[in-house]
């Protein structure tokens, strides 16, 4: 009896958890790629871009000051169809000193765009994996790390 019940607060639980989660959620990405329908050999730009709630920012994929904000980076599914070409280059990002984090930081506020190039060596491929970042409030009084999976098709 006491293991049914533990199994449906449980159960309660992590129904009623998730969708907290997704509402304090501070950035919502999108990923596309320059081409659809790229050749083989071709070498193709993967774009994520953000959309940051206002008063959060979203730290770039440079170093950052250490101890510090940790920098955005791609975990991308190893494949035999295409190969990754150099790092995940950050888009115009703002760069200042932080008196909070005591060093230079760089960050995007309200949108963010990041590129990774990609080499195509079969078509009809697929490119999964994931971003992650980390978001701070504009007053460095709440940090998050978040983690968004996806996944392109291309022909």
């Amino acid at each position: 009896m006491m293991s049914c019940f533990l199994r449906i607060l449980l159960i309660v639980f992590c129904i009623g958890h998730t969708p907290l989660q997704a509402q304090n959620k501070r950035a919502k990405f999108s990923v596309s790629t320059t081409k659809k329908y790229p050749k083989k050999g071709e070498t193709i730009q993967l774009v994520l871009e953000a959309q940051i709630f206002p008063n959060w920012k979203l730290y770039a994929s440079e170093p950052q000051v250490v101890p510090g904000p940790k920098p955005a980076h791609l975990v991308i599914q190893p494949h035999a169809s295409f190969k990754l070409v150099g790092e995940l280059k950050s888009i115009n990002p703002h760069k200042e000193r932080d008196p909070y984090w005591k060093g230079q930081v760089v960050y995007f506020e309200k949108k963010a765009r990041f590129t990774q190039a990609i080499q195509i060596l079969e078509s009809n491929t697929q490119i999964s994996g994931k971003i992650i970042y980390q978001l701070c409030t504009t007053n460095n009084s709440s940090c998050v790390q978040y983690q968004d999976s996806f996944q392109v098709l291309l022909h």
